[in-house]
């Protein structure tokens, strides 16, 4: 693919009254898209073209900020995209630096970003860390950083935390926590592990949020004892909301460990679904619950009145 740096000065977007926030269906993979008084921040840009698709369709042009978790190529191929874009200029990216992760993919990606910002294009920092907070915000959402903190980032993928455990890419996964009005009401966890949730526990970092995209589509995120890695998560961030971003009538994810998990740790929690799940729609018919959804495609939230809308 040839990628087209673009030198002209880019159109601003059109101004909001009031935030609003998507989590995009782009299959298996993982992006979000805040949509702010000032600007437009993208988490995470999936593994194909959707994020771009939806950027369009909603006459976006200008990324403000970009931040990716980790080096998988479900939450990074989609950038290359973005920047392959004639209609779309991105202004910020944010990643960590993972050695172990040799792709084609990755490797493409951050020489794109390297060449982008020594053409004066774009800025790119290789850091995504809490030493962020407070610079990222766009308008009346506050975007923080929960993780990875400054040591675990240091470390890297392939090296062994305090405790000598080994850190994987998910390991090191960035953690995003939207705020409005005060309140912590959306966590994106990308796909941390057991490791970097030990690592956040250890640290006495606060997790909670209204909704959740749930790590790793609703798999195993690198636990050996998948029940347990489900327990602590859904404990600590205590949503109200969870949703896997899935592929089409995927027959892997979620698993049935932890759907069950999240319904029996979460009492009144809703479940949602971006495609249809196997598992998810046998939990819906033999329950009879109203509460959860399978297959809604794009989830669109309200910040002030924490209404959704779905998208298909």
């Amino acid at each position: 693919m040839r990628f087209i740096l673009k030198t002209l000065k880019p159109p601003k977007n059109h101004e909001v009254s009031m935030p609003s926030f998507y989590v995009l269906d782009v299959g298996h993979g993982n992006s979000a898209v805040l949509i702010d008084q000032k600007g437009v921040v993208v988490i995470d840009a999936g593994p194909k073209t959707e994020l771009l698709k939806f950027l369009l369709w909603k006459n976006i042009t200008v990324i403000d900020v970009l931040l990716l978790s980790h080096a998988d190529k479900d939450h990074i191929a989609g950038a290359i995209n973005l920047l392959a874009a004639e209609e779309i200029a991105i202004r910020r990216v944010y990643v960590n630096s993972d050695s172990t992760k040799d792709s084609k993919v990755w490797d493409r990606l951050v020489q794109a970003l390297y060449d982008a910002d020594k053409r004066g294009i774009l800025d790119f920092e290789p850091s995504l860390t809490p030493h962020l907070n407070g610079k990222l915000d766009q308008g009346e959402v506050a975007i923080e950083v929960l993780a990875p903190n400054q040591y675990i980032a240091a470390k890297g993928a392939g090296s062994r935390d305090r405790e000598g455990r080994k850190l994987s890419s998910n390991s090191i996964s960035a953690v995003i926590r939207l705020w409005f009005n005060g309140e912590p009401i959306v966590l994106l966890p990308g796909d941390i592990d057991q490791v970097g949730l030990d690592n956040l526990f250890e640290n006495n970092v606060n997790l909670t949020a209204w909704l959740t995209v749930y790590p790793h589509h609703g798999g195993r995120a690198g636990s050996r004892n998948i029940k347990t890695y489900a327990a602590q998560f859904c404990e600590a961030v205590s949503p109200e909301i969870v949703i896997f971003s899935i592929r089409d009538n995927d027959k892997q994810f979620p698993t049935k460990e932890v759907v069950e998990i999240v319904a029996k740790t979460l009492n009144h929690v809703r479940m949602f679904s971006t495609r249809s799940s196997e598992v998810l729609g046998r939990h819906i018919e033999k329950n009879g619950c109203e509460l959860h959804q399978d297959g809604v495609g794009h989830i669109h939230l309200d910040f002030e009145s924490l209404k959704f809308k779905f998208i298909k």
